[in-house]
């Protein structure tokens, strides 16, 4: 039976969180399960059945909005502390390289370094404001010389759309971490698409968090053409094809409505351990109450094995 490989996981080390506060951002809400002592992660794998992990940094670690003096210090920080706790456990557990977009020339370096030493992803947030510019670009250009996939996840709204939180009900923190990071995430997806970025990297290849979002149920509604030099193609098209989505808070059944919709080639499994969602084997009944749950296994497993080169 195909192993299963974790897109989907969470660390935000505790020494960091404390320093984020200081520099200014918000100090990210613990999770219960989220300890720096990672013998308890590789045992939870080993109850679940999961065969490997890749773990990123802490949602609430977004050193996009904290002041540049000390944006690369934490994206550097959050980066070292992962690769000191996933050292010893090498066939279970991986790295995806936090950059920032507010430090393109930082982050280049960062994934050079990270790969370097194994990362085998880059973990972005989705900053769709930045998407297009012309200072960016060096970035995708890394990310696609290493042939790395780019793990996308909600970062919240712009300025726009936090404007009035403070009106709401603790500070507005329930519709920025539903309604903004989803809204993020689907303008994000579709300006990398009409930013043209996958004319100059065909190659890349993006895994959006929590089943895509929003994204799948967009399908329908995005039929604008993209220019090429040989004609015009849907945003749905090229979605598809570049693409992925993982089962993190799916049910099975809607699962089931995602591998229709992305493609049996667009899905892969994720977990959202340590990001709030309880203990690891909760994850498991939208593979395993899947009608055909060896099957499922199997392309989800394949999919990863792709994109991480393994």
């Amino acid at each position: 039976m195909a192993g299963l490989i974790d897109w989907h996981s969470h660390h935000s080390p505790p020494e960091l969180a404390e320093r984020f506060e200081r520099w200014g951002g918000r100090a990210p809400r613990p999770d219960p399960y989220d300890s720096p002592d990672f013998i308890r992660r590789v045992a939870e794998l080993d109850s679940a059945g999961i065969e490997l992990q890749l773990v990123s940094q802490g949602a609430g670690l977004n050193a996009d909005r904290l002041p540049n003096g000390h944006v690369m210090e934490s994206v550097r920080a959050s980066n070292n502390a992962i690769a000191d706790r996933i050292v010893a456990y090498p066939d279970r557990l991986i790295g995806s390289i936090a950059v920032s977009l507010q430090d393109i020339a930082g982050s280049v370096e960062e994934i050079e370094r990270m790969a370097a030493g194994g990362f085998r992803a880059v973990f972005m947030y989705a900053q769709g404001e930045m998407i297009g510019r012309p200072e960016v670009e060096p970035l995708f250009g890394k990310i696609d010389e290493l042939h790395l996939p780019i793990f996308l996840h909600g970062g919240g709204g712009g300025e726009g759309l936090r404007a009035g939180l403070d009106l709401l009900e603790d500070g507005g923190q329930g519709v920025a971490v539903s309604a903004h990071a989803d809204a993020a995430v689907s303008d994000c997806v579709v300006r990398m698409i009409a930013a043209g970025l996958f004319d100059r990297y065909p190659g890349l290849r993006v895994v959006i968090r929590s089943a895509g979002g929003g994204v799948p149920l967009l399908l329908s509604k995005l039929y604008w053409r993209h220019k090429v030099p040989d004609g015009e193609r849907p945003y749905r098209d090229i979605l598809i094809e570049q693409f992925l989505v993982d089962s993190a808070s799916a049910s099975p059944r809607t699962f089931q409505f995602l591998i229709d919709t992305m493609g049996e080639d667009g899905v892969v499994f994720g977990s959202d351990y340590c990001g709030g969602l309880g203990p690891l084997d909760r994850a498991l009944p939208v593979i395993d109450e899947q009608p055909d749950a060896s099957w499922v296994r199997a392309i989800t497993d394949r999919n990863s094995r792709r994109l991480l080169h393994l």
